[in-house]
């Protein structure tokens, strides 16, 4: 592993084609951050989505642990129980595959069954998550993760500017200017005491593409489950429920492909999106703003969802869900206008 990488970068004649000149200098910068981690601290969690930038982190990380046998390595994934079916079946075959031949521990977290999804939104009332209102990725992302590893370590990151304006401005703000260099630093972010670090911040979506084809599968051949899935569209993993999103481009480029599970999906949340803004489906509050979701709809919501299920042939939400969304629904807790 350790010739493969580092030899590969600027010799073959196909890799400079693909990236840009200054693909050397970046990956150098990734390289001495990542050495930086190490003399802080050896116990690293690699945040992996499943997705390009995440994979690219898992070779990178895989060829450090190379480097020092005594980082103590864990790839975490975070499945939110929502994720594209599709890509949920490559990310779990990845996992897998590192798993069983590489030294690395391999987590698969899911969400406390009070803060699922489905149990907030149709147990509690929770209205579909939006710029403002995102009260999903904290509850059904980062903190399983985070309640794993509470011993410590750094977290390490796929994010990486450029993917659009909204996200980057998030990030801006983030960081800690100085201390962190400008978000490339070794640690650019704390959150509440846990350092995260996001090595390959500065690479392009190009750089990404051709550091895994041309540098990463040859390393790790399982990169290619991923290269395969994405093909030549411009898929992002996540959440098929994700209402954040004005439009879901990796649904409707499934569904151009006649995948009809992610035509149906789609068609399901559009109908939950387009319902869940009417004054009929909603509380009202003192001051007028929408509330939660009412109580009929939430249960409409239910019976959809679990017809979809069957329509499908795919698990959408678990029978523990189920019973307790019919118990919050029952006890009449969340049946009012805030």
């Amino acid at each position: 592993m350790y010739l493969l990488i580092m030899d590969y970068e600027i010799k073959n004649e196909s890799l400079i084609f693909y990236v840009s000149s200054f693909f050397k200098e970046k990956f150098n910068e990734s390289m001495a951050i990542f050495e930086k981690l190490y003399k802080k601290n050896k116990k690293w969690i690699i945040t992996y989505s499943g997705g390009k930038d995440s994979t690219a982190l898992v070779v990178m990380a895989l060829y450090m642990k190379e480097l020092h046998p005594d980082i103590d390595l864990n790839i975490t994934y975070s499945d939110t129980m929502l994720e594209i079916p599709q890509m949920t079946a490559v990310a779990h075959s990845f996992l897998e595959a590192i798993e069983a031949r590489y030294p690395a521990k391999v987590n698969i977290v899911y969400p406390d069954i009070n803060d699922t999804y489905w149990v907030r939104m149709i147990g509690r009332g929770y209205p579909p998550p939006g710029p403002r209102f995102r009260w999903c990725t904290d509850k059904i992302k980062i903190k399983p993760s985070r309640k794993l590893h509470n011993d410590g370590g750094v977290f390490i990151t796929g994010l990486r500017l450029g993917e659009s304006s909204q996200r980057d401005g998030r990030i801006k703000n983030s960081c800690l200017n100085g201390v962190a260099n400008e978000c490339g630093g070794d640690v650019w972010m704390s959150q509440q005491g846990i350092d995260v670090a996001a090595p390959i911040i500065h690479w392009s979506t190009e750089e990404v593409w051709a550091f895994l084809a041309f540098s990463a599968k040859k390393v790790v051949p399982e990169v290619q489950y991923v290269i395969d899935l994405y093909g030549n569209t411009t898929m992002r993993f996540g959440c098929w429920m994700c209402t954040v999103v004005r439009r879901d481009k990796t649904l409707m480029a499934l569904s151009a492909q006649g995948d009809i599970t992610s035509k149906k999906l789609l068609e399901f949340k559009e109908w939950l999106m387009r319902e869940s803004r009417k004054d009929e489906n909603r509380y009202m509050r003192k001051n007028g703003v929408k509330g939660r979701l009412k109580k009929e709809f939430r249960l409409e919501i239910l019976k959809k969802l679990k017809k979809l299920e069957s329509d499908i042939g795919v698990k959408l939400i678990t029978a523990k869900e189920v019973e307790v969304i019919t118990n919050l629904i029952n006890s009449g807790r969340y049946e009012q206008y805030n």
